[in-house]
């Protein structure tokens, strides 16, 4: 059995799923320390798919996430050469937890490498100091190929999927009433909500780059809605109001045939979340919204915010039927939406970033 193949395969010969890097690392770590019994923990950060941030993945001990790898190996993922601490009490603190301090003796980190371009690095961390010798540096080497390629293939298949979306959506010059500035504006307020809730929701770095992924395609269902509709400069009739909240399931039915298509399923692509985020996105939080009435957190976590978030920009921006609102208006009108529309923690979210909004509007501000 292929290297690749021993510690990316289950005990029971099933394959490793790529939706839960977390778990991955759990058995690609059981794997490996039945070996090395010295290796306490693995982790894994990476340059994200779509801007070059720093993501943090899950590691593959269940009390320590990969925020709280040490400070020694935070900075540099582009270098080519490992790096190895023989002690790391040297970089405790007293915030560390004896859990911490206890596993982290002595640590190694290595790139991820694909096509020759490091994109990030794989840490190994042992209970005693001194144990990297250079033919063991050498083998972790190996495994830190294995995993790179395990992180790279799960990558690759999300960026396809938002890519071919993406793409009909272009060849077929449709959804032309949001602009690509708006698109982009809409992905970055959702990670900003994310990320200033990820340790209440427990999110991993994993899942908010995701949600920033995949937030600009929570409209594509308007592709089968007609345009004169969308940019009606009056108020929409009943029914052609009606005619409008088709978009989500529409959207839903292209993003179902595209996964069939491409053979993908939940448990390897993050699909689950893109489908809520186009279904659910105009639900709300009293139940009135559309298109199932759910309410409160019967509506997705990633819809909730992915909804404050188009809400807000939608405001902030000239509209066929309204002119731009001024911050402060348009953060009043998002605490009247609180509760009844929207979550309030995520109102209350934006709200407290008003400066990183304005940076958000500046850097996107064209096209």
């Amino acid at each position: 059995m292929s290297m690749l193949a021993a510690i990316s395969t289950n005990t029971d010969g099933t394959p490793v799923t790529r939706k839960d890097l977390g778990k991955q690392l759990k058995t690609i770590y059981e794997r490996i320390s039945r070996h090395y019994p010295f290796l306490s923990c693995i982790g894994i950060a990476a340059k994200g798919i779509k801007d070059q941030e720093l993501v943090l993945y899950p590691t593959s001990c269940d009390d320590i996430n990969g925020k709280q790898l040490p400070k020694a190996f935070e900075q540099g993922t582009g270098g080519n050469t490992h790096v190895l601490v023989e002690d790391l009490t040297a970089f405790s603190t007293r915030n560390d937890s004896q859990t911490q301090q206890s596993l982290f003796q002595s640590g190694l980190r290595l790139p991820l490498i694909a096509n020759d371009v490091a994109f990030g690095y794989t840490f190994f961390a042992a209970t005693e100091k001194g144990c990297f010798t250079p033919d063991i540096i050498e083998q972790m080497n190996v495994y830190a190929r294995v995993i790179a390629r395990i992180v790279t293939e799960g990558r690759r298949s999300s960026e396809n999927l938002r890519t071919a979306v993406a793409s009909v959506l272009q060849l077929n010059n449709i959804n032309k009433s949001e602009s690509p500035a708006h698109l982009r504006r809409v992905a970055h307020y959702s990670r900003l909500i994310a990320r200033n809730c990820a340790q209440t929701h427990q999110l991993s770095d994993s899942w908010i780059e995701h949600l920033f992924m995949f937030a600009p395609l929570h409209d594509i269902g308007k592709a089968f809605i007609p345009e004169r509709l969308l940019t009606k400069p009056g108020r929409l009739t009943d029914e052609e109001f009606e005619q409008v909240k088709t978009h989500t399931l529409k959207g839903r039915d292209i993003i179902d045939h595209m996964i069939s298509c491409f053979g993908y399923s939940d448990d390897l692509h993050y699909t689950g979340m893109l489908r809520n985020i186009i279904t659910h996105h105009h639900e709300a939080m009293d139940g009135g919204g559309y298109p199932y009435g759910l309410r409160g957190e019967e509506i997705p976590l990633e819809a909730r915010i992915v909804a404050a978030a188009d809400v807000l920009d939608a405001l902030l921006t000239k509209r066929a039927y309204k002119e731009a609102w001024s911050m402060d208006k348009t953060m009043e009108t998002l605490q009247q939406l609180a509760d009844s529309r929207l979550d309030p923690e995520f109102v209350d979210i934006l709200s407290q970033n008003r400066e990183e909004v304005l940076q958000i509007r500046i850097r996107c501000a064209k096209g």
